[in-house]
């Protein structure tokens, strides 16, 4: 689950300490580069396949194969390597079948310490891919930290948060060409800089959940998107005049709880963060819709990162 910002008023975090402003983003950074790096965080990836209709897949380091037939993927263990999934060793073919058109993360499936993940994504060319999660990646294993400006409080600025009275698709472009996110547009957020108010258009949070299932209309087991359980987590997408060039060019982001949404009150531009994709090019991020363009530089939050693997 995303690090969602605390709620504290703007006028609070405004009255701080630089002191104690930077002692708070300081906690918030250690634990971002904690999350990034851990076993199985961003980090951990090593690679990604994308399947292909009716062909048999075999992942380099993993045992067994993964082949697709249409909605569904099954997964045939090899004799003698122990490969676990929902706690429990996988002796015979796993067939998975998701129907709806949708970003999910499906299943995993365990060998040791190494993590196959199933995903499904939206695409007219690619659907089902296998992602291998390593704690000894080579981008773990050359982890230096995340380059970032230093925090300033100059960089907090007023803000009010509006919920959509309905939610809604919004379709944007994602890092592989041909792959798009069908997002969920949930509110707007109005920034006020300089004395002139920025719309910005934010999206329903993200979770990194795997196998998470529900019931439809009819009883029936059905897969659930990776936007499960986020109802409360407002994920909004921006560029600004140093995206491409100090800060990573697809998108930076910032979460922030929407529980109860008069209590938004500011934007902390300093807890800008970096999409996995600045980091490994394993991801199939999402990038910034265009009327999330600041026409200003952002010399806060992270920058980009120095090495992508």
């Amino acid at each position: 689950m995303w690090n969602v910002e605390r709620i504290t008023t703007y006028q609070q975090i405004t009255a701080q300490s630089a002191k104690e402003f930077a002692d708070e983003w300081e906690e918030w950074h250690k634990g971002r580069e904690a999350r990034l790096s851990a076993d199985h965080g961003w980090l951990s990836l090593r690679s990604i396949d994308w399947l292909e209709d009716g062909k048999e897949k075999t992942i380099e380091g993993f045992p067994g194969s993964f082949r697709q037939e249409g909605n569904s993927v099954i997964y045939t263990p090899e004799p003698g390597k122990e490969v676990v999934n929902h706690g429990e060793v996988v002796t015979e073919p796993k067939t998975i079948t998701v129907e709806q058109v949708a970003d999910v993360n499906v299943e995993d499936f365990d060998y040791g310490e190494i993590r196959a993940q199933l995903i499904k994504r939206i695409s007219d060319t690619r659907t089902y891919a296998v992602r291998v999660r390593d704690p000894h990646s080579p981008a773990i294993e050359n982890f230096e930290g995340v380059p970032h400006y230093e925090p300033d409080q100059k960089w907090v600025f007023p803000a009010r948060y509006v919920p959509n009275k309905e939610w809604k698709s919004s379709v944007v472009s994602a890092v592989l060409g041909d792959i798009s996110h069908d997002e969920t547009a949930i509110g707007t957020l109005y920034v006020t800089i300089a004395g002139l108010e920025f719309p910005l258009t934010v999206f329903q949070g993200h979770n990194d959940t795997s196998g998470l299932i529900g019931k439809d209309e009819n009883g029936n087991d059905v897969y659930l998107d990776n936007r499960t359980d986020t109802d409360d987590i407002a994920f909004l997408l921006f560029k600004d005049a140093t995206s491409g060039k100090e800060t990573y060019g697809g998108a930076r982001a910032l979460t922030f709880n929407i529980h109860d949404p008069q209590q938004v009150s500011y934007v902390d531009f300093n807890r800008a963060w970096n999409l996995p994709c600045a980091f490994t090019t394993y991801c199939t991020c999402p990038f910034a819709p265009l009327e999330n363009k600041l026409p200003i530089p952002i010399y806060a939050g992270e920058k980009t990162p120095v090495h992508q693997y």
